[in-house]
Parts: C-alpha cells; sequence; structure tokens
C-alpha cells in the first residue's frame, strides 16, 4: 500500500474527478464524428501503433483510449452503461485519486506493451477489461443481463476472462500476448496484497477444518488390549480400570482379562 500511496501523490496534480465519463464522452465523440463525416479511416488513426508514433503520430498515445467499444450505437450505449458502472462503482471504493492511479498505472503499461510489437495496432480493450476484473473482485456476486435477458454473476464472466487470458498468452499474437500482460501487471499491482491474504486465509481455514475433522473422527474409546474403538463397534461398551496408570480403557472381553499397567518403580 506504500506504493500506491506514493503513486497516488504522483497522480493526484493530474487527477480527473470524472474520468469514467471523459473517457466515455471521448468514445461518443470520436464515433459520432466519424459517423458525420463518414470517414471509416479516422478510427484506423486512432489505436497505438508505435510505428505510427516513431512517424510523427503522437497524439495515438492518448487518441487509443477513445477507440469506440463498438461502432453501432446500440452496443456503444449498452457497452459505456456498463463502463459507467463499474468505474464509477471503483471510484467510490477507493476515491478519484486511486481510481486514477489504476487507470494511468494500465495506461503506462499497455503504452510500454504495444512496443513489443511496434507494427501492430492496440486498442484500450485490455486496459478497460482490467476495470472488470477489479470491479469482479469487489462485487463478485453482481449480476449482469446477458443477451439482456440471463442473469449472470460476474464472478463467472471474470473467470472466462481469465481463461481467455490464458489463451492468449499461450496462442495469441505478439500484441495480444504484450496486452495480457499489460493488464494483468495492472491488476496485480493493486490486488495481489489482498489475494495473496485470502489465498492464505483459506488454507488456514482448509488446515483448521481439517484439525476439527480429525477430532471428530478420532474414537471416543480405544481398548488398550485388542485395539477395537468406538467408530469401529460403536454398540461395545467400554470400561477404564481403576488399578492401571492413566486413563485406559477396555473393551467388555478385556475389562476383566488383561494385565494390569503400572508404574515400574
Amino acid at each position: 500500500m506504500k506504493f500506491l500511496d506514493r503513486l497516488d501523490r504522483i497522480v493526484r496534480p493530474i487527477a480527473i474527478p470524472n474520468l469514467t465519463q471523459v473517457l466515455i464522452a471521448g468514445q461518443v465523440i470520436v464515433l459520432v464524428a466519424s459517423l458525420l463525416d463518414g470517414n471509416a479511416k479516422m478510427l484506423e488513426r486512432l489505436p497505438l501503433v508505435w510505428e505510427s508514433v516513431f512517424q510523427g503520430e503522437g497524439w495515438r498515445l492518448l487518441s487509443f483510449l477513445f477507440v469506440p467499444f463498438s461502432t453501432s450505437p446500440i452496443w456503444l450505449f449498452f457497452s459505456c452503461y456498463i463502463f459507467f458502472i463499474f468505474g464509477n462503482s471503483l471510484q467510490s471504493v477507493w476515491g478519484y485519486v486511486r481510481y486514477n492511479t489504476f487507470m494511468w498505472l494500465g495506461i503506462i503499461l499497455t503504452i510500454a506493451a504495444a512496443a513489443i510489437a511496434p507494427d501492430q495496432q492496440v486498442s484500450s480493450r485490455f486496459l478497460y477489461m482490467s476495470v472488470f476484473l477489479a470491479f469482479a473482485t469487489y462485487n463478485p456476486n453482481f449480476e449482469l443481463r446477458l443477451f439482456f435477458v440471463i442473469p449472470v454473476k460476474v464472478k463467472f464472466l471474470a473467470y472466462i476472462q481469465v481463461g481467455f487470458y490464458l489463451l492468449a498468452l499461450v496462442s495469441g499474437p505478439m500484441a495480444a500476448r504484450a496486452m495480457v500482460l499489460a493488464s494483468i501487471g495492472n491488476y496485480l499491482v493493486f490486488f495481489a496484497p489482498m489475494l495473496f491474504q485470502q489465498i492464505r486465509n483459506k488454507q488456514r481455514q482448509v488446515q483448521w477444518e481439517a484439525k476439527q475433522n480429525k477430532i471428530t473422527n478420532e474414537p471416543r474409546h480405544t481398548c488398550t488390549t485388542c485395539g477395537v474403538n468406538s467408530n469401529i463397534d460403536p454398540k461395545m461398551s467400554f470400561r477404564y480400570c481403576s488399578k492401571c496408570d492413566g486413563e485406559r480403557a477396555y473393551c467388555e472381553a478385556h475389562l476383566r482379562d488383561h494385565q494390569h499397567v503400572t508404574s515400574t518403580e
């Protein structure tokens, strides 16, 4: 957390209180401008491509954030609405400065990762998916309507996303692999300590439950002579010999037929 506190101090002067709304507004403006202008090539000049940046198109270092989620106005509306919910929820938990820190860290990691494949286009899709992962971590039981009908908890969608991440790391193109690493890096900087603590707590719980089960499964009585116990034969009657040292139990067959165990001088 001290590391995040230092990042907060760096980001605070440039932090935007309503960053989610700014990003959504930028996407809407870009899509409307492209539709009104009838110039589909306009959208091609926005994604991050390091080769183009080296050729003087420096705006791509930020314009990739405003590449619309979809070129369909209807799907863009629903995508922006969901992003609005996720982003504002995180901001309410962290405050706008830390939310800006999360986003700017993701932006920097994305820009750096894009340099691995300088000739390929990079959008902000993976960056925004890291927002979804962060939201799902805090609100695993939040329900989304799949196809606007089927209720699905976001934790299951997050599991699917992690699966796609693994698939992209194994068989995806270099740009996709780099974006996955940037997205995971952004997420882990914020959540690795919490996830590690949850894993430790889960391990402790499993160990405690195993210990309790062991205690529960231990027989209450065990015959000192033959070893039969109350678990093997629940109906067996056991007695303790007063002449033997310690608490030594015996079954009915050996209560009167056993060698007394006493301390030797």
